[in-house]
């Protein structure tokens, strides 16, 4: 199975992480909103990652390689049109 790539800006009560969601490619319709709806893990994978403490988007941040973030502690997830 093939993936898109996109980049998602996902924030959770304490941090803001910056990072490459991993779509796969299903068909023309299926968007991102769709793969996280549908998302039966407990935690949400980003590659690429920058994460910076809420409210310091402006500071340098953490980068890493992998982060996987529990669902239950996102509070907004949207694309990035870097």
């Amino acid at each position: 199975m093939t993936h898109e790539q996109i980049r998602v800006l996902v924030e959770t009560a304490e941090r803001t992480f910056r990072g490459t969601v991993h779509k796969p490619i299903i068909d023309d319709t299926y968007r991102l909103s769709d793969h996280l709806n549908s998302y039966d893990k407990k935690f949400l994978c980003l590659s690429d990652v920058m994460i910076n403490e809420r409210g310091q988007e402006y500071r340098a941040g953490q980068k890493q390689e992998f982060v996987a973030i529990a669902l239950s502690a996102i509070t907004y997830v949207t694309p990035l049109n870097d």
